[in-house]
């Protein structure tokens, strides 16, 4: 003990008489003090909870985030899919109810419309009389007819497209 306080003696003097070495011996303890302290922090961050190392972790993160890019894009598929299909559903309907001749009362006559995003469908149309009804059915295309069309039926088919929408 007592070789150990004589050079700490000895140390003390020199440092007392020689600034420089003072300086490099505080920046040396310095150096010593932060090098601890860094290495606990290293060696928290390399160990995890359970004691996983931090590559494990970060190697466990990149195969999650490759299986969710994975999901990601199945799901955008899907949803195209879906999209799609639903274009061609039968999703505009409108029934109009009218008196196709005068005095005739009730609006028992009707004309409904089924379209799709596209405007294509048909449009059916029932037409009663004392007597009889009569129904007719025209294929609807981009929200047209190659065949003529009643107001009644134009009007069906305006406020289905205005369903879609």
């Amino acid at each position: 003990m007592d070789i150990v306080q004589e050079y700490l003696v000895l140390l003390f003097n020199a440092l007392r008489y020689e600034p420089i070495l003072s300086g490099l011996a505080v920046l040396v303890i310095f150096a010593f003090i932060r090098t601890f302290f860094l290495g606990r922090r290293i060696t928290r961050l390399t160990k995890g909870g359970d004691g996983k190392t931090l590559e494990g972790t970060i190697k466990t993160l990149g195969e999650r985030v490759g299986a969710l890019e994975t999901h990601a894009k199945k799901t955008e598929l899907a949803l195209k899919n879906l999209d799609t299909r639903m274009q061609g559903t039968l999703r505009g309907v409108s029934v109009e109810r009218f008196d196709p001749f005068q005095n005739a009362g009730g609006q028992q006559s009707f004309t409904t419309a089924f379209l799709n995003e596209k405007g294509d469908g048909v449009v059916i149309s029932g037409i009663h009389s004392r007597d009889i009804v009569r129904v007719y059915a025209k294929e609807i295309t981009s929200f047209a007819s190659k065949h003529e069309l009643s107001e009644e039926e134009k009007q069906s088919i305006k406020k289905a497209h205005a369903s879609l929408t």
